[in-house]
């Protein structure tokens, strides 16, 4: 998977979530479509059940956005206060070897992969669990579950079965 610098690429505002406040929001590069329709070309950090590649509907702000099509990746988060950058260019290093990954987002010891999803689910551990043993740093799949509201409800979504 090739990595892009999405810096001078347009971005749209996805809602994230809620807090106290009211909604948050998150900006991604993407590519317009049509009308409301966007391919990713990032994987977020903040926004769950999105990934690199996926065809999304947000014709509503207000709402998650509705994924119409997936795009065949894995989204994975690291949430730390902070990583040593060494860990994490060695990890960015492994995913991209042993993968095909890529480090879309990274801030300060927040990190957001993208890892396709033809290796299979329980196939690309090797690199993160190897990173958690260096770092003591856990590391989540953002986009698989069915029930993003509840934690204990592990019920998984099965989109990369249709892959």
């Amino acid at each position: 998977m090739k990595e892009i610098n999405c810096d001078d690429l347009p971005h749209i505002r996805v809602l994230a979530g809620n807090n106290e406040s009211g909604p948050v929001f998150e900006s991604l590069p993407a590519r317009q479509i049509d009308e409301h329709v966007y391919e990713l070309l990032a994987s977020p950090g903040l926004t769950l059940n999105l990934a690199r590649g996926d065809i999304i509907n947000i014709e509503n702000p207000l709402a998650q956005a509705q994924v119409l099509k997936r795009g065949g990746n894995f989204c994975i988060h690291i949430y730390a206060d902070e990583v040593p950058q060494t860990a994490v260019e060695q990890l960015a290093d492994a995913v991209q070897a042993q993968l095909g990954g890529t480090l879309d987002g990274q801030y300060e010891g927040n990190l957001t992969f993208s890892v396709p999803s033809r290796h299979g689910i329980y196939n690309i551990n090797g690199p993160f669990d190897a990173f958690r043993e260096a770092t003591g740093v856990e590391w989540y799949f953002a986009n698989i579950y069915v029930n993003l509201e509840d934690d204990d409800d592990e019920t998984l979504l099965n989109w990369w079965l249709e892959e």
